[in-house]
């Protein structure tokens, strides 16, 4: 896989042990005091701040893009997070997911990437345990395989089902490892089959996870709605 124009992929030679060694650009993977993923614990119980999703555009497009499925979207969806409004810009997937919480691991995770009109970086986890097919996994797979009609409902598909989540300041999780980036885990997961999982890494020639990154202290809230 390349990102501006350096090779990088999940194991070997260019695997995440050695990604802040790759070129300068990469050096935030390695040198980077908020990296992401991490495991999701000790963490506090908090009100506030609220959360709303108004995911009312379009999908733009979808492509193979780095051994994932992106997903990319038109104006007109986003979030708001304590009265600052993100605009949703792509989504794509790891198998199996990045984050962990409480130690516990999750088959899949669905990455929804947003701006802000500064382009601060929000990015929101959807976490994933083996069961019965996730639809929305499937229109990503259905477009990837070039079915135009895969999204009819546009991005509303992509919408959270639950209120509650898990937020803390990380990074981005492939090359550069950009941070800061703000992250909102939602807590409650959903299902994704193992023929889906497959098909997933498939497309990467294996699992496409960053391994967890050192936790440094940073303060995890659980909002819970």
């Amino acid at each position: 896989m390349t990102q501006g124009g350096m090779e990088w992929s999940y194991a070997g030679l260019t695997g995440p042990e050695h990604w802040a060694s790759l070129v300068p650009e990469y050096a935030p993977c390695g040198q980077g005091v908020r990296q992401s993923p991490v495991d999701i614990s000790g963490y506090e119980r908090a009100n506030a701040p609220a959360l709303s999703f108004s995911y009312d555009g379009e999908v733009s497009g979808a492509a193979l893009v780095r051994g994932s499925v992106v997903v990319e979207f038109g104006p007109g969806s986003g979030l708001t997070l304590e009265g600052r409004r993100y605009e949703l810009q792509s989504a794509h997937a790891h198998a199996p997911a990045e984050h962990r919480v409480d130690g516990e691991g999750f088959a899949a995770e669905l990455h929804l990437v947003h701006e802000d009109a500064s382009g601060e970086a929000l990015v929101v986890g959807v976490l994933y345990r083996p069961g019965p097919p996730s639809p929305v996994l499937q229109a990503m797979l259905d477009a990837a395989a070039g079915d135009a009609a895969a999204f009819r409902s546009g991005a509303a598909s992509f919408t959270p089902g639950s209120a509650a989540f898990y937020s803390y300041t990380g990074s981005k999780t492939t090359p550069p490892c950009h941070e800061p980036v703000e992250w909102v885990v939602m807590r409650d997961a959903e299902t994704v089959s193992p023929e889906q999982v497959d098909v997933l890494q498939s497309f990467s020639g294996g699992p496409n996870n960053r391994p967890l990154q050192p936790l440094r202290g940073r303060r995890i809230v659980l909002v819970e709605g």
